[in-house]
């Protein structure tokens, strides 16, 4: 009997689910999603490479706009977070963040922190709301 009773309340669930998951995708029209009422899930920078023997973490942007990484925070490993400044992602592109010392340039930025790479850690990228965008362990491998 339990079974049946489990089996019945299953079938409504799904049932339900489906109608709901059919009623909201009606309710999607390209007239009422905006920039306004569509929050992403998929952040459009994110770490794409941490290279251990040239000192940096690469933040690409494969969205169709201009990034500003200004607030946000970058973790290696245990370290404190370095908060960064106004920097700026051009769409399908990328920066280089050294951990050390250097000369800025468009693509290149240096952070001057004493901060080294481990032979293998983690590295996160956040958001100026604390909410972790990208994480990878590095050695990052092909």
């Amino acid at each position: 009997m339990k079974i049946v009773a489990y089996t019945l309340m299953l079938a409504l669930l799904l049932s339900l689910g489906a109608a709901y998951a059919e009623d909201t995708a009606e309710n999607v029209t390209a007239e009422n999603v905006t920039a306004e009422n569509v929050t992403a899930e998929v952040a459009a920078v994110y770490i794409a490479d941490v290279n251990i023997e040239e000192g940096y973490v690469e933040i690409a942007n494969d969205g169709n706009a201009t990034q500003s990484l200004e607030n946000y925070t970058l973790k290696v490993d245990e370290n404190e977070p370095v908060t960064l400044g106004a920097i700026e992602v051009q769409p399908a592109s990328s920066v280089k963040l050294f951990l050390g010392a250097g000369e800025n340039t468009e693509t290149e930025i240096y952070l001057n922190t004493t901060i080294e790479f481990a032979e293998s850690g983690t590295v996160s990228l956040m958001d100026p709301e604390g909410k972790e965008v990208s994480t990878v362990k590095y050695p990052m491998t092909e």
